[in-house]
């Protein structure tokens, strides 16, 4: 058995309870913030169940890992779901551009052609691919992790609301797909073309960030973190903002660098005419349990994080005439 702190002891479970993960992160109050991804670009690709965990040793998928460089940054590859019945694999490349993610598609018609797809993506850009396709429409992509071979939570949850969101008259694009990580938080998912990541959404959570017309500040200790920003502070200093300014943030290029100071750290944001430094401290040593395992054994640690201040430096104005 691990040697146990005091502060981490009290938020395990008792020896004999084996909850699942995401009942317990919520029985501890675990904070989502921070933990999102920091990706420039997502790769989806179409796979027909079963997965099986992880997904990248499906033969189809042999030599990719979740995480590789290519022309646009770093990028995270998925699978989905297939969406049509056709003999056409598709594969959906999300890349970042500013402050929002462009979509491109690619029809293939063979595993060889995934390769070959990956291999140019690497060195050249979807724009520049003759085979790429751009999608334009305003519509609303959600990547919703329903994996339930890698955690029972994002099978379970996650699927529940996957059906959801496909019975209500929507204009949601629904991606169903595997791993994104967090499964602690389940059900969690991406929305693009905005790149957030969510957790212990519902549908009328869900609803409310798609159609932007909840308080910000009421659906922040939702949102892990915009992709954009570096996992821990920066994330959290990005979603302060994001609270402060209110949805018309995800449109604005955005910089989030943080430095450290004798107690944490102080994270500057800068957007195009305003910087705004929050000064962040640590906050509880927490627990990620194993999933239905007596006691969470074995498990992880991880930070939470306090936000002290948050202050609006420098905004420019433009002066008429000049």
């Amino acid at each position: 058995m691990q040697n146990l702190s005091e502060n981490i002891g009290h938020l395990l479970p008792l020896p004999t309870n084996a909850p699942t993960c995401s009942e317990h992160s919520q029985a501890i109050g675990l904070d989502p913030c921070g933990t999102a991804l920091n990706i420039d670009a997502v790769f989806l690709i179409e796979l027909p169940l079963p997965w099986p965990k992880p997904v990248f040793m499906h033969p189809d998928l042999i030599g990719l890992e979740s995480i590789i460089d290519t022309s646009m940054g770093v990028t995270r590859v998925l699978t989905c779901q297939p969406r049509s019945n056709g003999q056409v694999t598709t594969v959906t490349v999300f890349c970042k551009e500013d402050a929002t993610f462009d979509r491109w598609v690619f029809e293939l018609e063979s595993n060889d052609s995934l390769m070959e797809l990956i291999e140019t993506l690497i060195s050249s850009k979807p724009k520049d691919i003759t085979t790429s396709k751009q999608i334009k429409e305003n519509k609303e992509a959600v990547l919703l992790c329903t994996q339930g071979s890698h955690d029972i939570c994002c099978g379970s949850k996650g699927t529940r609301l996957a059906g959801q969101i496909e019975e209500q008259d929507n204009n949601i694009d629904l991606f169903k797909v595997s791993h994104l990580g967090g499964h602690r938080f389940s059900p969690t998912a991406m929305t693009l073309p905005d790149g957030r990541m969510w957790a212990d959404l519902d549908l009328e959570i869900l609803n409310s960030i798609l159609k932007k017309r909840t308080e910000t500040e009421q659906v922040a200790k939702f949102c892990r973190g915009w992709v954009g920003a570096k996992k821990g502070p920066e994330q959290i200093a990005e979603i302060e903002i994001f609270k402060q300014i209110g949805w018309e943030i995800d449109n604005q290029k955005r910089d989030v660098n943080s430095s450290t100071s004798n107690k944490g750290w102080s994270v500057e944001v800068l957007l195009s005419n305003e910087i705004w430094t929050v000064d962040i401290t640590p906050g509880r040593q927490v627990p990620t349990i194993t999933c239905r395992s007596e006691g969470g054994i074995p498990f992880t640690t991880e930070s939470e994080y306090i936000v002290n201040s948050v202050e609006k430096l420098i905004k420019t104005e433009t002066v008429s005439g000049s």
